[in-house]
């Protein structure tokens, strides 16, 4: 059903900038197409509309046609307000999203502006649409946050680009690999050693098992560590044994030959304590916190003399393999020798770590047994 034409409606859109010749064309056209219209609706409706719609698009398109080349905005206002007094509101909308689809897809990206960073400032304050002023299609445009980083800023004409700083590289994890490592032939570890007089007592058993490398008598051996000396135990065990089964060792003197266990079925025992644990494993014998001892099963070594040797030897490493074949020596059966006379050769059962009574210290059972040459 069509609504009275209004011309309030028309003036309003006439002030809003359409010339008034190529406005009131068009719209006496529409108008007058419109009253056709509506006299026939009574005889056919399907004939009304299909008119209507030729009679609408023939004047409104010769209104537009008028004025869109001046003034679009205001051509397709007219052209809207008409619309909405013949047909309704509805239809007017109809034609202003066409209308605004229409112009949008027309238009094309504006040439960088010239204007003074303040004259558009201005301008914009102006016309609604400057800083603080927000709209749908500022929030749409505006780009998402990203966690990139940045673009380098761009370098003067005939300069390099400024290379970005990465992040520094976090610090490598200390491993296992920076530990101190034992020393070959004693097990210490770390290169000052201190001599904790007493410590908790409690033996660590080196891991490991080996088969006696010689045909003879089989002692078992059991090899431990003081919990809490700076020893590692299997490389102590390593030196215990390369010092019991070497050619000028026991084997030669009376055919004793040493396997290696870490089980309780040992047939003899080597522990390295510190000085107050050796005197409590020795006793009753009287060590006074500088002697080692060999007692029933167990030789027991003095942390204090297998870290800083003896006064009467030259040589730490010739010590250390004194004090073990010595200890051991009366683990299987052997007691102490006297010095035969100054400037003979002692035997390896010689008291020699305080001492040596004027003879050459010696730290094997057999020193003249052949030893095969290094490969």
């Amino acid at each position: 059903m069509s609504r009275p034409s209004s011309p309030r409606r028309a003036g309003r859109h006439a002030r809003e900038g359409a010339p008034a010749g190529f406005l009131s064309e068009g719209v006496a056209a529409g108008r007058s197409a419109a009253r056709k219209v509506k006299r026939r609706a009574a005889q056919d409706p399907r004939r009304a509309m299909v008119s209507l719609g030729v009679c609408l698009t023939v004047g409104l398109g010769g209104g537009m046609a008028a004025t869109m080349s001046t003034e679009p905005d205001a051509s397709a206002a007219v052209v809207a307000g008409v619309v909405e007094d013949n047909l309704g509101a509805e239809a007017a909308a109809a034609v202003r999203n066409v209308y605004e689809a229409a112009r949008s897809g027309e238009r094309t990206s504006p040439p960088p502006s010239t204007t003074p960073p303040g004259a558009a400032a201005e301008a914009g304050a102006a016309s609604g649409t400057g800083a603080g002023v927000g709209t749908a299609a500022d929030e749409l445009l505006e780009p998402p946050t990203s966690d990139l980083p940045e673009p380098l800023a761009a370098a003067p004409d005939g300069e390099p680009a400024p290379e970005k700083s990465l992040p520094p590289s976090p610090s490598p994890s200390p491993s296992a690999s920076s530990a101190p490592t034992p020393e070959p032939g004693s097990g210490l570890v770390g290169t000052k050693i201190a001599v904790e007089e007493k410590l908790s007592g409690e033996l660590v058993v080196a891991s490991g098992s080996r088969p006696a490398p010689a045909e003879g008598k089989v002692w078992r051996v059991q090899i431990a560590v003081e919990k809490g000396l700076p020893v590692d135990p299997e490389v102590f065990a390593e030196s215990v044994l390369a010092t019991l089964n070497d050619p000028r060792g026991w084997n030669a003197a009376d055919g004793s030959t040493f396997a290696w266990t870490d089980s309780d079925r040992y047939d003899a025992r080597v522990v390295l304590a510190s000085p107050g644990t050796t005197d409590r494993l020795c006793l009753p014998l009287d060590t006074i916190g500088e002697l080692s001892c060999g007692i029933e099963e167990t030789a027991v070594l003095n942390f204090k003399r297998w870290a800083t040797g003896s006064q009467a030897w030259e040589n730490t490493g010739r010590y250390r393999q004194y004090l073990v074949n010595h200890e051991v020596g009366h683990v299987i059966g052997y007691r102490h020798d006297l010095c035969t006379g100054e400037g003979e050769h002692a035997t390896v059962m010689v008291q020699q770590t305080t001492t040596t009574s004027g003879c050459i210290p010696e730290p094997w059972p057999v020193p003249d047994a052949p030893v095969p040459a290094a490969e």
